[in-house]
């Protein structure tokens, strides 16, 4: 046991290692058994030979100055008369994939498919004699867009410019594999765009702590599953340094694509790093493009996920055009109001879901609440001041002089207002404004933005726009705050520094709800985030409120688009009653 990949020092942790190793091979070779593969026959005059075409690609804006080898397989069966369905490899042109998909597409496992086989890029250094800067890492274990983004708007307009070829658009269309760090980056790009890329192919994929890719199994799992159908592999011998265990992690994929109800296939092989890429290479492709071109559908999400969404009901377009929307608030009768920032107006969406204007004059507000007689709160952080509008529009001042982000009515008389103080560079504070008087609460806050309250009404919760925590108060008979917690923990998307929290609502049921740069995060009333609603098109959320006729329509508000969703749990607000709150399952 000299290659044991375990740093076990006692002869008893040897002989346990053994064991577990030995019993993994065994489970191993009877999935083989139970699941092999077996090809379609075929006769060797019906694989028809395609071509390979080669180039460099070294103009790249969202990877600058490097240049990379492209090469293109053009299957004989392309006759140009309709887009193709494209495969992405990100580990290069290898010819022994040539005649897979030959064999492939002849066999009518693949559908008539372009391949375009990509290697990550590289900067060349400016001096003789040193190493150039290497891309690998930096564009295959990055999380984020950047490198779909790359292959979607640079690289695959290059190639069927370059080459004169139709080239599908839709993700149902597309698949995209590698190994290892390629794996990775395959997953990562049907994860950010699966309406680009839907289908996945990733051999040892590099789910580890290169640049936040062992973070996965928990998106995963908390993210509402998405139309992705993947076919993943790892080594009982694969690679293991200071990034993590490849087989441990790739397990831990395996597990949290199961536990969201996602529609994949997982094979442990018996070897090392990236084995038996092109041995499982058939098995894969028949696997992710099987009933083609029937869409792949997304899985039913996890359990959590599914405490909150109706699995009928997906997200909508409630209203387009406005030029910032935000501030949302809902009344009694499930009616949503907004501000329209730009156009310094606030809107009154019905449940009929037509808005109208409720005020033309905003009094450039930015953020809004109802309290428990129907009356209507604004507040602005231009003018300083909170006013309260009646149904007919009729306004009077409630107080000046608070620069305020976010507003919140309490069931028993009394504000919370969140903002910044009056000098340059103050830190978030939070006021209590009750009888026309106002009293700071609390500061110290990077900068704080939405406020709620939980349904049993001795909690409240302050965003921290600039950081990833929302914070928790205990409320005191007076309305003065204590026991201050960074208390709710907020995902960050790995190119941001923050999670962008703004506005925070609380459902009836006790579920707090925060928009954020990665959609809607729902938070459990011990602190973390359990589910990540995101919007369809990607966009930052920065103002989410439940509402309707019924009080369960979630709404999200992203900019100029308001998105609407029915779900499970329901509205609460100034004019419900107390409501007492369960502990939420983990």
């Amino acid at each position: 046991m000299k290659n044991t990949r375990l740093p076990i020092k006692s002869q008893t942790g040897r002989v346990i290692h053994l064991f577990a190793v030995l019993f993994i091979a065994a489970v191993t070779s009877s999935c083989f058994a139970q699941t092999t593969y077996v090809a379609p026959s075929i006769k060797p005059a019906d694989v028809l030979k395609g071509v390979v075409k080669s180039c460099a690609f070294s103009k790249s804006v969202i990877f600058p100055g490097t240049v990379r080898e492209v090469s293109v397989f053009i299957p004989a069966q392309y006759d140009g008369s309709k887009p193709a369905c494209v495969y992405v490899k990100t580990d290069g042109y290898n010819s022994t994939e040539k005649a897979l998909l030959e064999t492939l597409i002849a066999t009518k496992e693949m559908p008539v498919t372009i391949a375009v086989f990509v290697r990550p890029g590289d900067l060349p250094a400016t001096v003789k004699n040193t190493l150039g800067r290497r891309n690998r890492c930096f564009e295959y274990d990055g999380m984020g867009d950047n490198n779909v983004r790359f292959l979607v708007e640079e690289l695959l307009p290059f190639v069927a410019k370059e080459f004169g070829l139709k080239l599908s658009t839709r993700g149902n269309d597309r698949c995209i594999a590698g190994g290892s760090s390629g794996g990775i980056t395959a997953f990562n790009a049907a994860w950010e765009r699966p309406d680009a890329f839907s289908r996945v192919y990733a051999n040892s994929g590099s789910f580890v702590a290169f640049r936040g890719g062992h973070e996965f199994p928990t998106l995963v799992r908390k993210f509402e599953a998405k139309p992705i159908r993947a076919y993943l592999t790892t080594g009982t011998r694969d690679m293991e340094n200071c990034a993590g265990d490849w087989f441990l992690l790739d397990q831990e994929m395996d597990k949290a694509l199961r536990f969201s109800g996602y529609d994949y296939f997982f094979r442990i092989i018996n070897g090392g790093h990236v084995a038996g890429y092109y041995d499982c290479f058939r098995e894969a492709m028949s696997f992710i493009w099987k009933d083609w071109p029937q869409p792949v559908q997304a899985g039913p999400s996890a359990p959590r996920v599914r405490d909150i969404i109706l699995s009928a009901e997906k997200w909508q377009i409630v209203a387009h055009g406005c030029r910032d929307a935000r501030g949302p608030a809902c009344n009694a009768d499930g009616e949503v109001f907004f501000v329209d920032t730009p156009g310094n107006k606030i809107c009154r969406m019905g449940l009929d879901g037509e808005v109208k204007v409720f005020l033309s004059d905003a009094g450039q507000a930015n953020s809004l609440c109802f309290g428990a007689e129907g009356q209507l709160y604004a507040v602005s952080c231009h003018t300083g001041k909170i006013m309260r509008y009646e149904s007919s529009g009729k306004g009077s001042l409630v107080v000046d002089g608070i620069r305020g982000q976010y507003v919140l009515a309490m069931p028993g008389g009394g504000l919370y207002v969140s903002g910044a103080g009056d000098k340059a560079g103050e830190s978030g504070m939070v006021w209590l404004v009750k009888d026309g008087k106002k009293t700071l609460v609390d500061s110290g806050l990077k900068f704080a933005a939405g406020l709620a309250y939980r349904p049993d009404q001795w909690l409240l919760s302050v965003a921290d726009g600039h950081s990833k925590w929302v914070y928790s108060y205990q409320i005191d008979r007076d309305g003065t705050l204590a026991n201050k917690e960074r208390f709710f923990w907020l995902h960050v998307p790995d190119w941001e520094d923050d999670a962008g929290a703004e506005s925070v609502c609380y459902a009836k049921e006790g579920q707090m709800f925060v928009a954020t740069r990665w959609g809607i995060q729902v938070c459990a009333d011990d602190g973390p985030t359990q589910v990540i609603l995101p919007m369809p098109d990607r966009s930052r959320v920065t103002g989410v409120c439940l509402g309707g006729r019924d009080l369960d329509t979630l709404f999200a508000f992203c900019g100029d688009k308001i998105w609407k969703r029915k779900v499970k749990v329901h509205a609460m607000g100034a004019f419900s009653p107390w409501t007492s709150v369960k502990g939420t399952s983990l």
